[in-house]
């Protein structure tokens, strides 16, 4: 795999396996979330596969990633309702980009958390953003027996949400995707701003 996400830019959205995550991610989203009229951050938005269905139903998205060509291929689409930011979440990014501390109603990290330095603390400066209220929902792999190193348990995403101020509403498998080593689980965690 390649040391940086500016490499898989160009083609990602022509990925089948990246289309149809993101189709899931979406459908789990409508099932537990009512989009209509929210203020969304997409965190580790990519080229904005999620974005783009997100932002039918928003009434505004911002989309991050730390990905400068990722931001790119997103930028061409030109979604009226959708502003982009190459950045990570940081205390110091926060601080400085005024866009971010308008507050939102809902976050959203697919397929995002596993690659961040440290998933504690970018979930506990992803709820500083949120709104009183507001839900933070991630998408992850979900760890197995025979990969104990890789991907998310049930117990990893309370624990983070409860030490970052965060309720944990449901935290469940999603979906499956077959891969070459057969079906891999996907964990979709559901947090409220307490």
């Amino acid at each position: 795999m390649s040391e940086s996400w500016d490499d898989y830019a160009e083609g990602w959205d022509s990925n089948s396996d990246v289309i149809t995550y993101s189709q899931k991610a979406f459908d789990s989203l409508c099932a537990v979330v009512d989009l209509k009229g929210l203020k969304i951050l997409d965190f580790g938005c990519g080229t904005g596969l999620l974005t783009e269905k997100i932002a039918n139903f928003a009434s505004s998205v911002l989309a991050i990633d730390s990905s400068p060509k990722m931001i790119d291929v997103l930028s061409e689409k030109n979604l009226p309702n959708v502003k982009v930011l190459t950045c990570e979440i940081t205390e110091e990014s926060i601080e400085s980009k005024p866009i971010l501390q308008s507050g939102f109603d809902l976050i959203v990290a697919s397929s995002v958390c596993a690659f961040v330095p440290d998933y504690e603390k970018t979930v506990t400066d992803l709820k500083s953003l949120l709104k009183p209220d507001g839900t933070f929902i991630q998408w992850d792999w979900k760890r197995t027996d025979s990969e104990p190193d890789f991907g998310f348990s049930e117990e990893i995403i309370r624990d983070a949400y409860s030490n970052a101020g965060l309720t944990p509403l449901k935290i469940m498998t999603a979906f499956s995707l077959m891969s070459e080593k057969g079906s891999m689980d996907v964990i979709m965690g559901v947090g409220r701003n307490a």
